[in-house]
């Protein structure tokens, strides 16, 4: 059996936003799309090492410090949940206050400061 530390892989900080309702959908659409693009750039290889990797059969790529993904649940998929694992608490601050500031419209302050 491994330990909490051996399971986390070096991650600090993991997180679960949950996002629900129909006044809702414009948000979950914008998170849904940044996730996509944050974790395309985290996860692209560069060109050096696809020609590398052909050369060898098994290829380990270094980990992520940010990661990201998002599953639509629910009803007419009315919720989003969004987890996040990373091995700073300040890239998660960062990452919430961008996916959460499109809410300031609807409830008339930031929502995460």
């Amino acid at each position: 059996m491994s330990s909490m530390q051996e399971r986390m892989q070096g991650y600090q900080v993991i997180a679960m936003i949950v996002l629900l309702g129909p006044k809702m959908q414009y948000i979950q659409n914008l998170v849904q799309e940044h996730v996509k693009r944050i974790m395309s750039e985290q996860l692209q290889l560069p060109p050096a090492a696809l020609s590398h990797q052909r050369d060898k059969a098994h290829h380990s790529m270094s980990k992520p410090s940010f990661m990201a993904s998002c599953s639509v649940f629910g009803p007419k998929k009315i919720g989003l949940v969004v987890r996040v694992a990373a091995v700073t608490t300040e890239s998660v601050y960062k990452f919430l206050q961008h996916e959460l500031a499109p809410l300031e419209v609807m409830i008339g302050v930031p929502p995460y400061r």
